[in-house]
């Protein structure tokens, strides 16, 4: 079995994690992590925040790499934007393309998909120019 020992100071900051922190996530894994510093099994931790045991193997392994930032979730999940607002050429590209009809999105769309040859749907189209 696989248990997470913590020394004094870490099991007060995980202590003032689990009952201060904003994010639930983050207090659900302090408290993780404490319940194993008491003898907890990981299915038995898996059981009780309804997880598989997978996940909390994954949480020790972060905790065991990256200490306070592992309890947090990693940047970059999520789906990625379909236009990057930092990508100045295709976004001009959009702009132009939108002006010529902007009353007629899918022929935009289909004229900017034929130029760079891109994927992108109407509905990606318009919550892009509503940021804008």
């Amino acid at each position: 079995m696989r248990y997470i020992k913590l020394t004094d100071s870490a099991h007060i900051e995980l202590d003032n994690i689990y009952r201060t922190h904003d994010k639930s996530h983050v207090r659900q894994r302090a408290q993780c992590l404490l319940l194993s510093n008491k003898g907890f099994s990981v299915p038995q931790l898996a059981n009780i925040f309804s997880t598989r045991t997978h996940t909390v193997r994954a949480w020790f392994d972060r905790w065991e790499k990256d200490e306070y930032q592992g309890l947090d979730i990693r940047s970059g999940r999520g789906l990625k934007p379909a236009i990057k607002e930092n990508d100045t050429a295709f976004v001009d590209c959009i702009k132009k393309e939108v002006m010529r009809d902007p009353r007629n999105l899918q022929s935009a769309v289909d004229r900017i998909n034929a130029r760079w040859g891109a994927q992108l749907t109407v509905g990606q189209l318009r919550r892009f120019l509503k940021k804008k």
